[in-house]
């Protein structure tokens, strides 16, 4: 039986980095004066500064300095990264572990610019585990928008079709259906919806759940 791909989103699957934003998100948003912040924060999960930007700009007025906003988001997130650090998130050593062993094509596709994902990943030594790493920020269109995951499997030669890609987002799901993948998601601020239910191909409680699926089905 071919293997198929493995694509994994990174903030929120990988990394227990999206309580960490959101932390740091409703921080800066008290410096800005943004109101009923969480609710725009959640609206961003897994997409790109840039259209994370547009958000901003559409619910607090097209003067808001949305730029500024984000440079002070992420000072404020590194700030709290450098004495607390992100742990990885339970499961996902193991799983990337074992996928390596299995032989399985392993990839990384996450909305976060390329070298902060490469240095968070580097930090947990798990670069090693995958075979291509795309970051958000070599892509025009951001999640919920294919680009990334076509351009994931292009470049890793798998088909679409035979490719799960492991998300934890509204956007990452519907850019991974929108690309012909299987996607799977293991949620994580975000609670699974009806939309979410008919667009994944399955989801899961937990990495630890998603491995045993994989090891059942292909190992």
């Amino acid at each position: 039986m071919t293997k198929p791909a493995l694509i994994f989103d990174m903030d929120g699957v990988i990394l227990d980095t999206e309580q960490l934003v959101r932390r740091s998100w409703n921080l800066a948003a008290r410096d800005y004066g943004a109101a009923n912040s969480d609710p725009v924060f959640l609206l961003t999960v897994g997409t790109t500064r840039k259209h994370t930007c547009d958000i901003l700009r559409e619910h607090y007025g097209a003067d808001f300095p949305a730029e500024d906003f984000n440079t002070s988001l992420s000072k404020i997130y590194h700030e709290i990264e450098a004495v607390e650090g992100v742990p990885v998130k339970p499961g996902a050593r193991e799983l990337l572990e074992w996928t390596k062993q299995s032989g399985f094509p392993v990839g990384l596709a996450s909305s976060t610019r390329q070298p902060i994902v490469e240095r968070e990943l580097g930090r947990e030594n798990l670069l090693q585990y995958f075979d291509y790493v795309l970051g958000g920020d070599r892509i025009a269109r951001s999640k919920p928008f294919p680009d990334i995951y076509e351009t994931a499997c292009r470049e890793m030669q798998v088909q679409p079709s035979n490719a799960f890609a492991i998300e934890d987002s509204y956007n990452g799901i519907r850019s991974a259906h929108a690309a012909g993948m299987m996607p799977v998601m293991v949620p994580d601020l975000l609670p699974p919806t009806g939309e979410m239910q008919q667009l994944s191909r399955k989801i899961f409680a937990s990495l630890r759940e998603f491995h045993a699926f994989l090891e059942k089905q292909f190992g």
